[in-house]
Parts: C-alpha cells; structure tokens; sequence
C-alpha cells in the first residue's frame, strides 16, 4: 500500500460544477488542506484529524507539512506565498529538484485574505452568474470567463540561453 507512485492516483475529491473544487472553508491553505487530508485517506488510509501544522521553512511565506509513516514521507504538500518564493518553486521544478506532490501558489504576500478566490463569495460575481451566465460551467461562462492555458513553444534563443 505505501510503494503508491502518487502522481500516478487520480484524486476524486467531491467537486461541483464540472469538476472543480468549490466552497473550502477557510482562507488561504484551504486547498492544500482539503487535498492533502484527501490524499491521505484515499491514497494510504489515514485520517487526518484535527488542524494540519504547516512548519514555516524559510519564512512565513513558504510553509509544509508531510505525511510520515514508519519514517517514510508519503505525502509532501507546501503552501507558497509572494513572487519571490513562487519563483524559487518555479527554479526548483525546473531543475527538477522539487519534492512536493502540491503546491498551493498565491501571489499576494502572506497568502490572500478570502482564500483561493472562491468567486461565489463575492455578491457582484454572485448577481453576474443569475443575471447573465445561468450557472459555473455554463456555456456562456466558458466562453465569457473562463481561461484556457497553451504550452508555449520557446525560441531557439531562449532554449540556447537557458543552457
């Protein structure tokens, strides 16, 4: 059971509207902890109960917990808050020196107020899906508010200054 390759899992974590995780409680973290506590039970059987202590490691901005047993790390999350510290993130995955399962990225320096950008919190967002686009995954939602992302074929500069 503890030899799970666990990029290789699928996690099927109650979501609503098409899939994405919506209304976790509390502010920044929320999502790390909502998965990790998943993963955790889904992947190894173990529940996590009570609060998850994110040890700070370089500073406020930059926390993790992990998933030990019989002294083995099996699950290893970090919450990374601020430009700077998501650039060393960004370094590290480049280098292929990031041991993390996940990280949580929040631009805004010790994490955001409100959390993850839950949008149904906000009255005005709220009104802008009854008025206008029905409902999250809608058509006209897709269309209208939702981003999609593409790789980004680097030149042959790029590719020879990054050498």
């Amino acid at each position: 059971m503890y030899g799970v390759e666990v990029a290789s899992v699928p996690l099927a974590i109650e979501t609503s509207y098409e899939g994405h995780l919506y209304g976790v409680a509390g502010s920044s973290g929320g999502y790390a902890e909502t998965v990790f506590r998943h993963a955790a039970k889904t992947l190894f059987g173990k529940v996590i109960e009570g609060h998850l202590e994110f040890k700070t490691i370089r500073n406020s901005d930059f926390r993790e917990v992990a998933l030990e047993v019989e002294g083995k790390t099996l699950l290893k999350f970090a919450l990374c808050y601020g430009f700077q510290n998501l650039q060393n993130i960004v370094r590290r995955v480049k280098m292929r020196k990031c041991d993390y399962h996940f990280v949580e990225i929040m631009a805004c320096p010790s994490g955001c107020m409100n959390g993850g950008a839950d949008p149904f919190k906000n009255s005005l967002v709220k009104s802008l899906y009854d008025e206008w686009l029905e409902q999250p995954g809608s058509e006209k939602a897709k269309k209208h508010v939702h981003t999609e992302y593409y790789p980004v074929v680097k030149s042959i500069t790029a590719q020879l200054h990054n050498w």
